[in-house]
Protein backbone atom coordinates (compact mmCIF):
# COMPACT_ATOMS: atom_id res chain seq x y z
CA UNK A 1 0.00 0.00 0.00
CA UNK A 2 2.67 2.67 0.97
CA UNK A 3 4.46 1.85 -2.47
CA UNK A 4 1.12 2.44 -4.34
CA UNK A 5 1.10 5.63 -2.74
CA UNK A 6 4.17 7.02 -3.77
CA UNK A 7 4.41 6.56 -7.17
CA UNK A 8 1.28 9.01 -7.93
CA UNK A 9 2.60 11.36 -6.07
CA UNK A 10 5.84 11.41 -6.95
CA UNK A 11 4.74 12.01 -10.69
CA UNK A 12 2.66 14.86 -9.37
CA UNK A 13 5.66 16.74 -7.45
CA UNK A 14 7.48 16.26 -10.74
CA UNK A 15 5.28 17.99 -12.96
CA UNK A 16 4.84 20.65 -10.33
CA UNK A 17 8.83 21.04 -10.25
CA UNK A 18 8.73 21.74 -14.10
CA UNK A 19 6.03 23.77 -14.49
CA UNK A 20 8.52 25.92 -11.93
CA UNK A 21 11.23 26.34 -14.12
CA UNK A 22 11.75 29.09 -16.51
CA UNK A 23 11.59 28.97 -19.87
CA UNK A 24 13.11 32.22 -21.17
CA UNK A 25 15.82 30.47 -23.65
CA UNK A 26 13.04 29.14 -25.82
CA UNK A 27 12.66 32.94 -27.25
CA UNK A 28 16.43 33.11 -28.98
CA UNK A 29 16.19 29.38 -30.35
CA UNK A 30 13.26 30.16 -32.18
CA UNK A 31 14.76 33.48 -34.09
CA UNK A 32 17.92 31.34 -34.78
CA UNK A 33 16.16 29.14 -36.13
CA UNK A 34 14.31 31.24 -38.66
CA UNK A 35 17.24 33.87 -39.86
CA UNK A 36 18.98 29.76 -40.55
CA UNK A 37 16.00 29.46 -42.93
CA UNK A 38 16.19 32.81 -44.22
CA UNK A 39 19.79 32.42 -45.12
CA UNK A 40 19.47 29.09 -46.92
CA UNK A 41 16.53 30.62 -48.82
CA UNK A 42 18.87 33.56 -50.10
CA UNK A 43 21.50 31.31 -51.02
CA UNK A 44 19.63 28.54 -52.77
CA UNK A 45 18.04 31.79 -54.98
CA UNK A 46 21.58 32.91 -55.76
CA UNK A 47 23.08 29.70 -56.80
CA UNK A 48 19.92 28.96 -59.08
CA UNK A 49 20.76 32.48 -60.98
CA UNK A 50 24.22 32.04 -61.56
CA UNK A 51 23.07 28.72 -63.17
CA UNK A 52 20.86 29.94 -65.44
CA UNK A 53 23.11 33.82 -66.51
CA UNK A 54 23.56 33.94 -69.95
CA UNK A 55 27.19 35.05 -71.01
CA UNK A 56 26.87 38.93 -71.06
CA UNK A 57 27.22 40.49 -74.24
CA UNK A 58 30.34 41.81 -75.55
CA UNK A 59 30.74 45.96 -75.12
CA UNK A 60 30.84 47.84 -78.43
CA UNK A 61 32.10 51.50 -78.92
CA UNK A 62 29.24 52.90 -81.52
CA UNK A 63 30.53 56.64 -82.79
CA UNK A 64 27.69 59.05 -82.47
CA UNK A 65 27.98 62.53 -84.17
CA UNK A 66 25.42 65.31 -83.81
CA UNK A 67 25.23 68.87 -84.64
CA UNK A 68 24.98 71.15 -81.86
CA UNK A 69 24.91 75.14 -81.75
CA UNK A 70 25.89 77.54 -79.61
CA UNK A 71 23.83 80.55 -79.02
CA UNK A 72 22.61 83.07 -76.31
CA UNK A 73 19.00 82.00 -74.75
CA UNK A 74 16.82 84.93 -74.03
CA UNK A 75 13.66 85.89 -74.92
CA UNK A 76 12.96 88.09 -77.97
CA UNK A 77 11.45 91.08 -77.70
CA UNK A 78 9.02 92.06 -80.68
CA UNK A 79 7.26 95.48 -81.16
CA UNK A 80 4.69 96.55 -83.30
CA UNK A 81 5.01 99.35 -85.21
CA UNK A 82 4.17 101.09 -88.85
CA UNK A 83 5.82 103.01 -91.78
CA UNK A 84 5.67 106.78 -91.42
CA UNK A 85 5.76 108.64 -94.76
CA UNK A 86 8.48 111.00 -95.05
CA UNK A 87 8.73 114.32 -95.10
CA UNK A 88 7.26 116.83 -97.37
CA UNK A 89 7.76 120.19 -99.16
CA UNK A 90 5.16 122.11 -101.58
CA UNK A 91 6.01 123.56 -104.53
CA UNK A 92 4.10 126.63 -105.35
CA UNK A 93 3.80 128.86 -108.24
CA UNK A 94 3.27 132.45 -107.87
CA UNK A 95 1.43 134.76 -109.92
CA UNK A 96 3.82 137.02 -112.39
CA UNK A 97 2.75 140.25 -114.15
CA UNK A 98 0.02 140.12 -116.21
CA UNK A 99 -1.09 136.62 -115.05
CA UNK A 100 -4.40 136.20 -114.24
CA UNK A 101 -4.85 132.68 -112.78
CA UNK A 102 -2.18 129.85 -112.48
CA UNK A 103 -2.85 127.17 -115.10
CA UNK A 104 -0.31 124.35 -115.25
CA UNK A 105 0.84 124.47 -119.41
CA UNK A 106 2.68 121.55 -118.73
CA UNK A 107 4.54 119.25 -116.53
CA UNK A 108 8.26 118.15 -117.13
CA UNK A 109 8.25 115.80 -114.20
CA UNK A 110 5.60 112.90 -113.04
CA UNK A 111 5.36 111.35 -109.99
CA UNK A 112 8.56 109.14 -108.67
CA UNK A 113 10.53 111.50 -110.56
CA UNK A 114 13.82 112.77 -108.28
CA UNK A 115 14.44 116.45 -108.47
CA UNK A 116 17.43 118.26 -107.77
CA UNK A 117 18.43 122.13 -108.60
CA UNK A 118 18.75 123.36 -112.19
CA UNK A 119 15.48 121.36 -113.21
CA UNK A 120 12.47 122.52 -114.71
CA UNK A 121 9.22 120.92 -112.37
CA UNK A 122 7.05 122.31 -114.96
CA UNK A 123 5.21 125.25 -117.06
CA UNK A 124 2.39 127.11 -115.43
CA UNK A 125 0.67 130.18 -117.56
CA UNK A 126 2.79 130.08 -119.93
CA UNK A 127 6.34 130.77 -117.60
CA UNK A 128 8.78 128.23 -116.24
CA UNK A 129 8.81 126.69 -112.87
CA UNK A 130 12.51 125.98 -112.27
CA UNK A 131 14.88 124.63 -108.87
CA UNK A 132 17.66 126.64 -108.00
CA UNK A 133 19.65 125.53 -104.92
CA UNK A 134 18.14 126.23 -101.37
CA UNK A 135 21.57 128.13 -100.80
CA UNK A 136 20.72 130.96 -102.90
CA UNK A 137 18.52 134.37 -101.33
CA UNK A 138 15.42 134.20 -103.31
CA UNK A 139 13.49 137.45 -102.70
CA UNK A 140 13.31 140.19 -105.48
CA UNK A 141 13.58 140.78 -109.02
CA UNK A 142 17.40 141.29 -110.65
CA UNK A 143 17.81 143.29 -113.32
CA UNK A 144 21.15 144.45 -115.20
CA UNK A 145 23.62 145.95 -113.31
CA UNK A 146 22.60 145.61 -109.48
CA UNK A 147 24.97 143.48 -107.01
CA UNK A 148 23.96 141.59 -103.99
CA UNK A 149 24.26 138.06 -102.26
CA UNK A 150 21.56 137.22 -104.36
CA UNK A 151 23.04 137.94 -107.40
CA UNK A 152 26.64 135.56 -106.12
CA UNK A 153 24.32 133.06 -104.84
CA UNK A 154 22.80 132.43 -108.85
CA UNK A 155 25.80 132.88 -110.15
CA UNK A 156 27.56 130.46 -108.15
CA UNK A 157 24.56 127.97 -109.13
CA UNK A 158 24.83 129.22 -112.83
CA UNK A 159 28.75 127.42 -113.16
CA UNK A 160 27.08 124.55 -110.87
CA UNK A 161 24.40 124.03 -114.12
CA UNK A 162 27.81 124.01 -116.52
CA UNK A 163 26.71 127.73 -117.37
CA UNK A 164 30.13 129.13 -116.68
CA UNK A 165 29.90 132.95 -115.52
CA UNK A 166 31.93 135.17 -112.98
CA UNK A 167 31.23 135.02 -109.42
CA UNK A 168 31.02 138.97 -109.24
CA UNK A 169 28.00 139.75 -107.01
CA UNK A 170 27.01 141.90 -109.95
CA UNK A 171 24.69 141.03 -112.73
CA UNK A 172 26.24 141.89 -115.67
CA UNK A 173 25.75 140.81 -119.26
CA UNK A 174 27.74 137.13 -118.65
CA UNK A 175 25.72 136.53 -116.05
CA UNK A 176 22.97 137.44 -118.26
CA UNK A 177 23.49 135.73 -120.79
CA UNK A 178 24.36 132.09 -118.62
CA UNK A 179 20.73 132.89 -116.99
CA UNK A 180 19.13 132.84 -120.80
CA UNK A 181 21.14 129.41 -121.62
CA UNK A 182 19.70 127.98 -119.01
CA UNK A 183 15.61 129.09 -119.87
CA UNK A 184 16.78 127.88 -123.05
CA UNK A 185 18.01 124.20 -121.90
CA UNK A 186 14.35 124.45 -120.46
CA UNK A 187 12.54 125.72 -123.18
CA UNK A 188 11.78 129.05 -122.44
CA UNK A 189 12.77 132.29 -123.13
CA UNK A 190 14.14 134.50 -120.40
CA UNK A 191 12.22 137.77 -119.37
CA UNK A 192 13.59 140.96 -120.58
CA UNK A 193 13.37 144.63 -118.87
CA UNK A 194 11.73 145.86 -121.69
CA UNK A 195 8.79 143.34 -120.91
CA UNK A 196 8.92 143.87 -116.64
CA UNK A 197 6.69 147.52 -116.54
CA UNK A 198 6.08 146.32 -113.00
CA UNK A 199 7.11 149.74 -111.32
CA UNK A 200 10.44 148.33 -109.50
CA UNK A 201 14.11 149.46 -109.50
CA UNK A 202 14.74 151.12 -113.18
CA UNK A 203 17.11 149.20 -114.49
CA UNK A 204 20.90 150.72 -115.60
CA UNK A 205 20.74 149.08 -119.04
CA UNK A 206 17.96 147.22 -120.75
CA UNK A 207 18.64 143.55 -121.24
CA UNK A 208 17.79 139.95 -119.65
CA UNK A 209 16.14 140.15 -116.12
CA UNK A 210 15.96 137.54 -113.25
CA UNK A 211 12.29 137.08 -111.76
CA UNK A 212 11.80 135.31 -108.79
CA UNK A 213 8.25 134.35 -109.28
CA UNK A 214 9.87 131.66 -111.69
CA UNK A 215 12.00 129.79 -109.19
CA UNK A 216 11.53 127.75 -106.88
CA UNK A 217 13.78 125.85 -103.91
CA UNK A 218 13.83 122.67 -101.82
CA UNK A 219 14.94 122.13 -98.61
CA UNK A 220 18.17 119.72 -98.47
CA UNK A 221 18.40 120.36 -102.76
CA UNK A 222 16.85 116.85 -103.46
CA UNK A 223 13.33 115.35 -103.43
CA UNK A 224 10.97 113.00 -105.34
CA UNK A 225 7.75 113.96 -106.69
CA UNK A 226 5.38 112.51 -104.70
CA UNK A 227 2.43 113.94 -106.57
CA UNK A 228 2.36 116.55 -109.67
CA UNK A 229 -0.66 118.75 -111.31
CA UNK A 230 -1.70 117.52 -114.78
CA UNK A 231 -1.62 119.83 -117.45
CA UNK A 232 -4.41 122.15 -117.66
CA UNK A 233 -5.31 121.66 -113.86
CA UNK A 234 -6.31 125.41 -112.63
CA UNK A 235 -4.74 125.67 -109.11
CA UNK A 236 -6.07 126.91 -105.61
CA UNK A 237 -5.30 129.73 -103.93
CA UNK A 238 -2.42 128.05 -102.52
CA UNK A 239 -0.68 127.83 -106.27
CA UNK A 240 0.65 124.29 -105.17
CA UNK A 241 1.92 122.20 -108.16
CA UNK A 242 3.56 119.53 -106.80
CA UNK A 243 4.29 117.72 -103.50
CA UNK A 244 8.31 116.89 -103.03
CA UNK A 245 9.13 113.94 -100.59
CA UNK A 246 12.14 115.50 -99.26
CA UNK A 247 13.09 112.63 -96.27
CA UNK A 248 12.56 109.06 -96.83
CA UNK A 249 10.13 106.80 -95.07
CA UNK A 250 10.73 105.36 -91.22
CA UNK A 251 9.75 102.85 -89.34
CA UNK A 252 8.46 103.63 -86.35
CA UNK A 253 7.53 101.63 -83.28
CA UNK A 254 6.54 102.29 -79.77
CA UNK A 255 8.77 100.32 -76.61
CA UNK A 256 8.39 100.00 -73.17
CA UNK A 257 10.78 101.60 -71.03
CA UNK A 258 12.18 97.90 -70.68
CA UNK A 259 11.66 96.83 -74.40
CA UNK A 260 13.66 100.17 -75.22
CA UNK A 261 16.86 98.80 -73.81
CA UNK A 262 16.85 96.06 -76.15
CA UNK A 263 16.97 98.68 -79.40
CA UNK A 264 20.45 100.86 -78.90
CA UNK A 265 21.23 102.89 -81.77
CA UNK A 266 22.86 100.94 -84.26
CA UNK A 267 21.42 97.72 -83.16
CA UNK A 268 20.65 95.52 -85.82
CA UNK A 269 16.87 94.64 -86.16
CA UNK A 270 14.97 92.35 -88.33
CA UNK A 271 11.47 93.57 -89.63
CA UNK A 272 8.64 91.96 -90.97
CA UNK A 273 5.67 93.01 -93.04
CA UNK A 274 3.76 90.03 -94.30
CA UNK A 275 6.21 88.39 -97.22
CA UNK A 276 8.78 91.41 -96.81
CA UNK A 277 11.76 90.84 -94.42
CA UNK A 278 13.88 93.84 -94.43
CA UNK A 279 17.43 93.75 -92.05
CA UNK A 280 17.75 97.45 -90.67
CA UNK A 281 19.64 98.89 -87.71
CA UNK A 282 18.34 101.36 -84.93
CA UNK A 283 18.81 105.52 -86.34
CA UNK A 284 17.11 107.06 -83.42
CA UNK A 285 15.15 106.36 -80.16
CA UNK A 286 13.09 109.13 -78.80
CA UNK A 287 12.32 110.80 -74.90
CA UNK A 288 10.26 109.01 -72.86
CA UNK A 289 6.20 109.51 -74.01
CA UNK A 290 3.59 109.65 -71.72
CA UNK A 291 0.44 107.56 -73.07
CA UNK A 292 -2.20 109.74 -74.25
CA UNK A 293 -5.51 108.82 -73.03
CA UNK A 294 -7.42 108.69 -76.89
CA UNK A 295 -4.84 106.99 -78.13
CA UNK A 296 -3.28 102.91 -77.68
CA UNK A 297 0.05 103.52 -77.82
CA UNK A 298 1.67 103.01 -74.69
CA UNK A 299 3.72 104.91 -72.36
CA UNK A 300 7.70 104.38 -73.41
CA UNK A 301 9.67 105.46 -76.51
CA UNK A 302 9.64 105.51 -79.82
CA UNK A 303 12.03 103.42 -82.10
CA UNK A 304 13.16 104.85 -85.53
CA UNK A 305 14.14 102.81 -88.48
CA UNK A 306 15.59 103.82 -91.55
CA UNK A 307 13.71 102.70 -94.50
CA UNK A 308 15.65 102.78 -97.72
CA UNK A 309 13.07 104.89 -100.55
CA UNK A 310 11.93 102.32 -103.14
CA UNK A 311 12.17 99.44 -100.87
CA UNK A 312 9.47 96.63 -101.80
CA UNK A 313 6.65 95.48 -99.77
CA UNK A 314 7.10 98.66 -97.52
CA UNK A 315 4.44 101.00 -97.87
CA UNK A 316 3.49 104.28 -96.18
CA UNK A 317 0.31 103.30 -93.62
CA UNK A 318 2.05 99.44 -93.46
CA UNK A 319 1.85 97.48 -90.04
CA UNK A 320 5.34 95.68 -89.26
CA UNK A 321 6.67 93.52 -86.51
CA UNK A 322 10.16 94.77 -85.52
CA UNK A 323 12.77 92.45 -83.19
CA UNK A 324 16.24 92.12 -82.47
CA UNK A 325 18.45 90.28 -85.11
CA UNK A 326 19.31 87.07 -83.80
CA UNK A 327 22.97 86.87 -83.62
CA UNK A 328 24.80 84.52 -85.77
CA UNK A 329 25.54 80.79 -85.14
CA UNK A 330 28.70 79.78 -83.95
CA UNK A 331 29.90 76.60 -86.53
CA UNK A 332 28.41 73.15 -85.89
CA UNK A 333 30.47 71.29 -83.01
CA UNK A 334 30.99 67.96 -83.53
CA UNK A 335 31.65 65.31 -80.53
CA UNK A 336 34.10 62.41 -80.86
CA UNK A 337 32.36 58.56 -80.34
CA UNK A 338 30.35 57.98 -77.17
CA UNK A 339 30.66 54.26 -76.37
CA UNK A 340 27.56 52.91 -75.66
CA UNK A 341 26.81 48.94 -73.93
Amino acid sequence: MRGSDTGPKAEAQLNSAMRRVQRWWLVPLVLVLVLAGLGAAYWAGISSAAGAETPQATQQTVPVSAAVERRAVTKQVILSGKVVAGAQSAIKATPGVGIARLVVTSSAKSAGDELVPGQLVAVVSGRPLLILPSGVPLYRDISPGQSGPDVKGLQEALNAFGFPVAATGTFDAGTQEGLSSWYRAAGSKAPTTAADGNGGEAPSTAGVMFRWQEFVQIPGDAGKIASIAQPGTVLGEDGVVASVTIAPDTIVARADVLQAESFPVGAPVTVHAGSAVLDTKVSGISAFIPGAPDSSDIPGKDITLPLAPGTAGLGAGQTVTAAPSLPRTLPSLHPGPTPHS
